[in-house]
């Protein structure tokens, strides 16, 4: 079983948040031979999305060319200290994931 985790940071300054966010994940193309010589099964992240105060900020159609355990970040303006920023993701298998954390 994995053991899915998100760290997710957002630092407010004048300019607005950066939000960067580290996801654990395996991010299995489908395409790799594992050692025995087999086709490892397709396994990755097909849909991110992030929220301000629950207001959707964008959503990201992702895919199997990601690289394992994927780092993203964004610039949002008019982020304030103390907002609400939520990240989910969602993957090919059904699996999700979602974490909260206030704008510092």
């Amino acid at each position: 079983m994995i053991n899915y985790v998100i760290r997710l940071r957002a630092s407010v300054d004048e300019q607005g948040a950066l939000i960067k966010a580290l996801l654990t994940h395996p991010m299995e193309s489908g395409f790799r031979k594992n050692a025995a010589g087999e086709v490892a099964p397709a396994h990755f992240i097909t849909e991110i999305s992030l929220r301000i105060n629950g207001e959707e900020v964008t959503t990201l159609r992702t895919g199997s060319g990601i690289a394992t355990d994927p780092l993203f970040g964004w610039r949002i303006a008019g982020v304030k200290r103390g907002d609400t920023v939520t990240l989910a993701w969602r993957d090919n298998l059904g699996n999700s994931q979602a974490k909260d954390t206030n704008a510092q």
